[in-house]
């Protein structure tokens, strides 16, 4: 397992040379994600309900792809990312944790984020915006 994540960490530095300087959301440094929108679905439903930020908590999520873990403010321990790619555009972030599969792109020249989580019992939707950690938005 630990030669797996040696791996990932040496391919993910070849992945980023490769990316260029002009991508600094490319997942060597670790990123500080601002919600800005957010959407719960239900199947039971015909349209997905706004959700509501809690007044006076931090919901910032924050991401380290080279540690390849995510910090929730729902949980309070850290996500594994079990795995990353990249597309087109983004960086594409993937995992599970209990009963839950989560999601994430961040646009590697904007910082802008879309993460989706979902159960058996529905799914969240949502955007927000990236920086890099201890730096502004891009």
């Amino acid at each position: 397992m630990k030669n797996i994540h040696l791996l990932s960490i040496a391919l993910l530095s070849v992945a980023t040379v490769a990316a260029g300087a002009d991508e600094p959301f490319n997942g060597t440094k670790p990123m500080v994600c601002e919600p800005q929108k957010g959407h719960d679905c239900l199947p039971t439903e015909s349209t997905c309900k706004p959700l509501k930020a809690e007044k006076g908590k931090d919901l910032n999520l924050h991401i380290d792809v080279q540690n390849m873990k995510l910090k929730s403010p729902f949980r309070t321990a850290e996500l594994p990312i079990q795995s990353f790619s990249y597309n087109a555009k983004s960086l594409v972030l993937q995992g599970t944790a209990s009963e839950q599969v989560w999601s994430a792109t961040v646009h590697r020249t904007t910082g802008r984020l879309t993460v989706v989580i979902a159960d058996r019992e529905g799914a969240y939707v949502v955007f927000g915006q990236c920086k890099l950690e201890g730096g502004a938005a891009q």
